[in-house]
């Protein structure tokens, strides 16, 4: 593991460090990555967290990281701060009252790409839960770059409120989700992030039909939310399965990786 500053991202201290986990230490924050770069792979696959079982892995986690060998595509995985030295399992990239992380992250994935050529429309960001918030909210603050989200929030107050509570007290230092929701917008809620950066990127938004809170809670609101306020919504393809068992739970590894290949590879087939 080796400590970089944000300053010295650049191909060669990139490269230098590939294969590895690496902490950039951006104005006084070290943020910990993993980057796995692959000769020739035309796009890079950038994963974010969902809930992290804190009783089995300690932070930093970087979920989904041994899929590396399995994909043919460069990969990063970010691991949100927000967690660490905290009694919580879920982030957002949520940060603090003070600072949001997700834009830290979006800066350095930003400049680690454009560093060793990887342009917007090469760009993948994927995601699960929590980590389909941080990605659709990372592709929105990335030109060009997509998402591909499985079960994603939409909005983050709508989840399950003891999660929201702790994450809001723990790291905002506030006790009313109506206060967090209207003091916050553009950090809880998507629709309202498409509209802060003006754009609405493209989105592969694969949800379980036959979970009921994540269709009420997120899918249908999100739906309602950019024609109210006539947000584009052409870039958005959901995606929906019928899976009554897994609920809230991600696809599988097998399912996942083909759809990711699929998308980048523009061959879309139906996945049973």
């Amino acid at each position: 593991m080796k400590k970089i500053k944000f300053e010295e991202l650049n191909k060669g201290t990139i490269l230098d460090n590939n294969d590895d986990h690496v902490v950039v230490e951006k104005d006084g924050l070290d943020i910990h990555l993993k980057i796995h770069l692959k000769p020739n792979a035309k796009a890079i696959v950038v994963f974010s967290n969902g809930a992290v079982n804190t009783s089995k892995k300690t932070p930093p986690v970087f979920m989904r990281s041994s899929w590396v060998n399995d994909m043919p595509y460069s990969a990063i995985y970010i691991d949100d701060r927000t967690l660490h030295n905290k009694n919580i399992r879920i982030g957002w990239g949520l940060g603090t009252k003070e600072r949001h992380y997700l834009i830290d992250y979006s800066e350095i994935i930003r400049k680690i790409c454009s560093s060793i050529n990887y342009e917007g429309q090469d760009v993948y960001y994927f995601g699960s839960s929590a980590g389909g918030f941080m990605s659709m909210a990372l592709a929105t603050m990335h030109n060009a770059s997509s998402a591909i989200v499985n079960n994603p929030q939409a909005y983050v107050f709508n989840y399950k409120q003891l999660a929201v509570k702790k994450v809001m007290t723990t790291c905002y230092d506030m006790d009313s989700i109506d206060k967090f929701k209207k003091t916050y917008p553009d950090r809880l809620s998507i629709t309202t992030m498409f509209k802060k950066f003006k754009r609405t990127p493209d989105v592969y938004y694969l949800q379980n039909r036959l979970c009921e809170s994540d269709m009420k809670n997120h899918v249908y609101p999100m739906m309602k939310m950019m024609d109210k306020y006539k947000i584009n919504s052409k870039p958005i393809n959901f995606m929906l399965y019928n899976d009554i068992e897994s609920g809230h739970e991600p696809m599988s590894k097998e399912k996942t990786l083909k759809i990711i290949g699929n998308i980048i590879d523009k061959d879309f087939q139906v996945i049973k």
